[in-house]
């Protein structure tokens, strides 16, 4: 904020835009307004001026408005009034006011170095770039020592892509001002992204000694750290974050994500099992990345714990006051035979005792029957059942369609069936009321929800029509099972970046620049399933997202989801990808994963998808390594010789035949996640089609679509791995290189082949 004035005499300005949060109903606010003093005589134009930014100081934005505004309305040409009233328009969202009221101040004063910097924040947040990036200039040009220009200016240059221009942009910020802690942090991303991962070290550390609370400068570095495999350090420097402060935006999510792709082994176990902790009482993270955390830490302990229950029943009051064993079912898919065999034996139990009326089932175990419940939902009710359980069932629905309706009984028979599905037999179910805040919670699961997404389907929009045979097909299979099933996920408003910084942030080591980076970003996702991509896609800033799938019931999902967080920037569409040309749009990027594999012809698909990308855009694909499945292969072979469908029963009598050793040469997938739910075991291993590739025929597809291959998505370890074999290779886009690392590590592509690619010019 400006508060020197026009004419001669000292100058005091701050060199960084000092923002305060605006009461909204300030917005567009503008009233005659009486200007008082304690003097007898009509107050100066000067002490007007004045009297706003006294009260802009104070943060007294109420007032300084009104000021403002009447300064603004009496024709007072002052590029201070402008400038800071940009600043206040610019808090409360209202950039393109802000920014023609700072371009009125540089036009007032056109070497206010200030007011170039602040047009620069402004266009920065209007997704200007290129703009934004002349306006920092412009301010050094006036100002050269202007440090938090050059430190922005960098940032600019990396959204741009212009990784070695950013480096300068921050080195020259930290020459002018060696203690500036964010310009230290800055260049340590920076020369992180340009593979000097010891220099970036050593900047983040700068950032910490002189900024010791600095929360993202430690952020930064735990990231940093995660390369050279300084696990414990990294996570230490996480937990430092929270420590700092526990609010701190996104940063559950990122701890998640790095226990996610690190070896809990290599952590101490009792300071994992503390952040664990945290994170199961959190609903904004995906718990499914915990997996192999939770299971490091808990699984011995909760497989106890059962074993415990199922010998001596009238231990369930212990296990149903145990905070991490409630919250693990409620929110982690049990991924392991053990588990699951305990667990089905449990489920087993206490519904013949509820059948026989047995008194121990009482009130106190309900808080472990409803996690259970919600277990069974979201794993779709995999767990096999003996006809003694089904006759159980029968007993137990005949007493609630009697009116013997209460919290037991619709609990364990929310263990096997999604209560939405027993509305028929029992019409009172829906009206059902409890005060029991757990049961409320299962309730809304299993029955208001899912006629919530029978309710959005039917206005779901629909475009063309599948005819061709397997898509047909794929599209009844997804109906049936849509897939993922997820319940919490992380969006975040304030993680927003550019299209180019969310590729190079995956590419990694490789970078990519643009002189051409649209404002308004249009994103298609092909095949986006229940939603979780399309969760993903809302990093981009500025995107206008188009998502489409053949599933209506993955759509319905999809679209609960996005209303329940608040996600407005996305068309959903039923359509085939094959008939993607009606959308009659061209594409910044499109995202299309684990889709193009399940088609009639892959070819096919993609080269509808080219045709809606612009030239010089970005496509994102996953496709099945023929290399990494052959296990799956070897099922897929079995479920044809044994004449298994892709139905429940079936589903279940395989997954029997494998856990009792039937098929020994199946084994390997016990240790799938994906073998855990019926509708990812489906996918697995069911599905109505599948086509997998070499690498060697990627490098064929790519070419004859004239694709640039930018890189593969992989765990920081792998590409660290790959450096040792081919060091040359310092962008790791040599794909006859990466065919020779597959052959050596069979299993890297084991999800799929995930990359990006780019649509070259004709």
């Amino acid at each position: 904020m400006d508060s020197s004035s026009q004419e001669g005499g000292e100058k005091k300005k701050l060199t960084k835009l000092t923002t305060f949060p605006v009461p909204s109903a300030l917005e567009g606010k503008k009233e005659n307004i009486t200007i008082t003093t304690n003097t007898p005589f009509k107050p100066s134009k000067e002490q007007i001026i004045n009297h706003a930014i006294q009260f802009h100081l104070k943060g007294n934005l109420t007032e300084a408005t009104k000021y403002y505004q009447y300064c603004i309305n009496q024709g007072f040409n002052d590029h201070r009034v402008f400038s800071n009233y940009a600043g206040i328009l610019q808090n409360i969202g209202q950039l393109k006011e802000a920014e023609l009221s700072t371009r009125k101040a540089i036009e007032i004063k056109p070497d206010y170095a200030e007011a170039h910097y602040n047009l620069g924040n402004i266009l920065k947040d209007h997704g200007k770039l290129q703009e934004a990036e002349i306006s920092y200039r412009k301010a050094i040009e006036i100002k050269p020592d202007y440090a938090i220009a050059h430190n922005n200016l960098g940032g600019i240059l990396s959204d741009l892509g212009k990784l070695q221009e950013a480096e300068i942009s921050y080195r020259k910020a930290i020459e002018i001002n060696p203690d500036f802690a964010e310009a230290h942090s800055n260049l340590g991303i920076i020369l992180s992204d340009l593979g000097k991962l010891q220099e970036a070290e050593l900047s983040y550390r700068k950032a910490i000694e002189n900024e010791p609370d600095f929360a993202d400068a430690h952020l930064n570095l735990g990231v940093s750290l995660t390369d050279p495999g300084k696990l414990e350090e990294a996570f230490e420097s996480y937990v430092r974050v929270i420590k700092i402060n526990p609010t701190y935006p996104n940063i559950y999510s990122y701890i998640t994500e790095f226990l996610r792709d690190s070896d809990p082994s290599k952590l101490i176990k009792s300071k994992v099992k503390n952040i664990l902790n945290l994170l199961l009482e959190r609903n904004d993270i995906s718990h499914k990345e915990l997996i192999s955390t939770f299971n490091f830490v808990y699984r011995n302990k909760i497989i106890s714990s059962l074993e415990k229950l199922d010998a001596d029943f009238s231990q369930i009051e212990l296990i149903s006051n145990d905070k991490v064993i409630i919250n693990a079912l409620k929110k982690i898919i049990f991924c392991d035979f053990k588990s699951e065999k305990i667990l089905t034996k449990l489920r087993r139990n206490i519904c013949n005792r509820i059948a026989k009326n047995i008194e121990t089932i009482n009130y106190s175990a309900l808080p472990f029957i409803i996690a259970l419940a919600e277990q069974c939902f979201f794993n779709e009710y995999i767990y096999s059942l003996t006809e003694k359980e089904k006759l159980s069932l029968n007993i137990i629905i005949k007493r609630c369609h009697d009116n013997e309706l209460n919290e037991t009984n619709i609990s364990i028979l929310s263990c096997y069936f999604p209560l939405y599905k027993l509305l028929d037999q029992i019409p009172s179910l829906k009206y059902f009321n409890s005060p029991n805040q757990s049961f409320a919670e299962l309730i809304k699961l299993q029955i208001l929800e899912p006629l919530k997404e029978i309710e959005f389907s039917k206005n779901i929009k629909k475009l063309g029509s599948i005819n061709d045979d397997v898509s047909q097909k794929v599209k009844s299979q997804y109906e049936e099972n849509p897939y993922p099933r997820w319940r919490y996920g992380h969006h975040s408003e304030s993680e927003k970046m550019s299209l180019l910084q969310g590729i190079n942030n995956e590419i990694k080591p490789n970078s990519i620049s643009s002189n051409s980076v649209n404002s308004q970003l249009k994103v298609l996702i092909a095949g986006c399933g229940t939603g979780n991509q399309i969760l993903q896609a809302q990093r981009y800033k500025n995107a206008q997202i188009t998502a489409i799938d053949l599933s209506l019931s993955s759509l319905a999902y999809s679209q609960r989801k996005i209303k329940e967080l608040g996600i407005d920037n996305v068309e959903l569409i039923q359509m085939d990808i094959l008939e993607v040309s009606l959308l009659k749009e061209q594409f910044d990027v499109i995202e299309c994963g684990g889709v193009l594999h399940h088609m009639n012809n892959p070819s096919q698909g993609l080269k509808a998808l080219v045709g809606v990308l612009k030239n010089n855009s970005f496509l994102k694909l996953g496709l099945y390594s023929e290399q990494a499945r052959q296990d799956i292969v070897k099922a897929r072979n079995y479920i044809a010789s044994k004449k298994l469908q892709a139905n429940e029963d079936h589903i279940r009598n395989f997954r029997e035949n494998i856990f009792s050793g039937k098929a020994p040469e199946l084994n390997s997938l016990i240790k799938s996640s994906d073998f855990y739910t019926l509708s990812s075991c489906r996918d697995l291993c069911f599905h109505t089609q599948e086509h997998r590739f070499t690498i060697n025929q990627l490098q064929e597809i790519l070419k004859s679509n004239e694709l640039e291959f930018l890189g593969f998505l992989l765990p920081k370890p792998v590409k660290s791995l790959y450096e040792q074999y081919f060091p040359e290779d310092k962008k790791q886009t040599n794909l006859e290189n990466w065919a020779k690392f597959e052959e050596k590590h069979p299993t890297t592509f084991a999800e799929m082949y995930q990359f990006w690619v780019c649509k070259t010019e004709n």
